[in-house]
């Protein structure tokens, strides 16, 4: 009879720890990734008001006009007339980018890699890269590493977009009529851009979770030939959620 009760504690000690540990991941993993959703939103905020108080001082130090980027520039030209002399930068990556991200740079929601889409890159105070990227459409990103080469540097995770958009340079990819529909303004959108080269961050939130839309903020997306990758809308998404990862997002 001792022997039983014995093997009894064992056995209730044994079911109490598996539920212990069960109940533990079923708290401790949401509230982790509440943590990182929470990290990465404070992150972008930060990043895009930088950004945005980058262009007010080119702007008033030029005397030009707010949000008109010269995306023709080469793009170390690029990030050099208009980000690098106003903010502070903790180092730089100019030609080889390896002291800023990893091989390979990033990747996106359906596991693609991607290697050299940031040609230079820089990074701040609080460890965050800002790579700088140009297709061969000329169409001019920022990639953001929220939290540099140590996180997972994935798309929609630690990693999002931001597209810079001049209606003077706009792209010469479809009718001008897509164009015009829109009504795009100039300056910094956040996401990137659809297959005709327009922002991302025109759309809706369910277009942009759906796995019809390409390089979408949905694991099921088709990836868009020119643009970052899928999950390149998820900044976008973030938007259209009013600064929020809700339940849709593929966290």
């Amino acid at each position: 009879m001792k022997k039983r009760n014995g093997v009894t504690q064992t056995q209730t000690l044994l079911i109490m720890g598996i539920v212990f540990l069960f109940l533990f991941a079923c708290l401790a993993v949401p509230f982790y990734n509440s943590y990182k959703q929470k990290k990465a939103l404070s992150h972008l905020m930060k990043v895009y008001a930088t950004l945005i108080q980058a262009n007010r001082n080119y702007a008033y130090v030029t005397g030009s006009n707010l949000d008109e980027y010269d995306t023709t520039l080469p793009i170390n030209t690029f990030a050099e007339t208009y980000f690098t002399p106003y903010f502070e930068i903790q180092s730089y990556c100019k030609g080889s980018q390896s002291d800023c991200w990893d091989s390979p740079q990033y990747t996106d929601l359906k596991k693609n890699k991607f290697f050299n889409k940031s040609l230079y890159s820089i990074i701040l105070p609080d460890k965050t890269v800002i790579g700088f990227s140009k297709n061969k459409q000329h169409l001019v990103t920022a990639i953001i590493d929220v939290d540099g080469p140590v996180g997972e540097n994935k798309l929609g995770k630690d990693v999002f977009v931001m597209y810079f958009y001049n209606n003077l340079q706009r792209p010469d990819i479809c009718d001008k009529e897509v164009y015009e529909k829109y009504k795009i303004k100039n300056g910094i959108h956040l996401g990137g851009f659809d297959k005709c080269g327009i922002p991302q961050d025109v759309y809706d939130y369910n277009q942009l979770s759906s796995k019809n839309f390409e390089d979408g903020c949905n694991k099921s997306s088709s990836k868009n030939v020119y643009g970052n990758g899928v999950g390149s809308a998820c900044l976008a998404f973030i938007k259209a959620s009013n600064w929020t990862i809700d339940k849709k997002y593929p966290w």
